[in-house]
């Protein structure tokens, strides 16, 4: 295994932070080792059982409650700061840059979210009613061209991916190829992307209002007829030049793919369920895009040919991976009850 931090490393990172401001029988390294110790399994060890390790792995003795006194605000500014030097260790993602020479970043983000307990809520809440009344998300952005990690932020689960990409447009640069996922479409945020002489590539929102240009008028995508159309022909796959926006519209590239029926009816089956869960209606609308997979893009072909464009946006499912395995090896989401500045520490050390 690769050595990614000296003690000399973690000492002077704690002296750094305020961790280890005077010399203590458990030195930084000792308490990196307590903490790997901790995740060494699915659940979290007690106090006592962090005592007896330090006892038997490291001849030391020290109290419980000393333990649970390193938990603190200290502590966690000495893993943030661990996590920072982390982020500039680039992910070996092997992926063909090719398409993406004309692209100074290809930032691709997405948030996972999870149940924390209810004693939790006044520090992180969750969205409550049948859902959790405590819960978290870590919003992860990471440079899909150099593997660079850029954000690793920790928010409450109830606020919504959309707020998140409206209070972050700062971090677009210009020359850059946002990729998201749906739940941070807004069409404000795409004019930000725009002005800022950025790109991206993005799922089309349901409610969008989509026009397409016909003798010189602008008219409504009848996407009905578009589904009349692909099945007439046989199409799998078109794409169309249009216009996306109610007052303000702005010109996009749309490429539509059509779902087999039986992706469709599954689609259907799962809205139905969380429709219902909600109390709404599934809408005719709504029934009909379903049939469909549509992505927009404000690249131009000359750099991104139509049948790039989805599969440049596949390529965010990455995350998707990544998530997976903090979630099934490292178990971010399987929290008990304990002190929150603890289980905020633990959290940082698994990220």
């Amino acid at each position: 295994m690769a050595e990614v931090f000296t003690s000399d490393e973690l000492e002077a990172t704690a002296r750094e932070t305020g961790f280890y401001r005077r010399e203590s029988k458990v030195k930084p390294a000792v308490f990196f080792d307590l903490l790997m110790y901790d995740m060494s399994s699915g659940a979290s060890k007690s106090l006592s059982q962090l005592s007896i390790e330090a006892r038997s792995e490291h001849d030391i003795g020290v109290t419980k409650q000393a333990i649970d006194k390193k938990f603190n605000e200290h502590t966690l500014s000495f893993l943030k700061k661990l996590i920072e030097k982390q982020l500039s260790v680039e992910l070996d993602l092997n992926i063909d840059a090719g398409w993406l020479s004309s692209f100074n970043r290809v930032p691709i983000k997405d948030g996972t979210r999870f149940h924390l307990p209810e004693e939790y809520k006044d520090y992180l809440p969750g969205s409550g009613g049948s859902g959790s009344k405590a819960g978290a998300c870590i919003q992860f952005e990471f440079d899909l061209k150099s593997g660079q990690i850029e954000v690793m932020d920790l928010t409450a689960s109830n606020r919504p991916d959309v707020k998140d990409a409206q209070e972050t447009m700062d971090n677009v640069k210009k020359g850059d190829l946002i990729i998201r996922d749906l739940g941070y479409y807004a069409f404000k945020s795409l004019i930000n992307i725009i002005k800022k002489e950025a790109f991206f590539i993005s799922r089309l929102g349901a409610k969008a209002n989509v026009f397409e240009m016909k003798n010189g008028v602008l008219k409504k995508l009848d996407f009905k007829d578009v589904y009349n159309q692909m099945k007439r022909g046989k199409l799998s796959r078109i794409y169309k030049d249009v216009f996306i926006g109610s007052e303000e519209k702005i010109p996009v590239r749309l490429a539509i793919e059509l779902m087999p029926e039986d992706v469709y009816e599954e689609r259907m089956r799962k809205i139905k369920k969380l429709h219902k869960k909600k109390g709404r209606q599934t809408s005719e609308k709504y029934k009909l895009l379903a049939r469909f997979n549509l992505f927009i893009t404000n690249v131009t072909r000359e750099v991104l040919p139509d049948e790039v464009i989805s599969s440049l946006y596949r390529m965010r499912w990455q995350i998707e991976l990544i998530f997976k395995i903090w979630k099934s090896v490292f178990g971010i989401h399987n929290v008990r009850k304990m002190k929150y500045q603890r289980w905020l520490c633990l959290l940082h050390f698994k990220l």
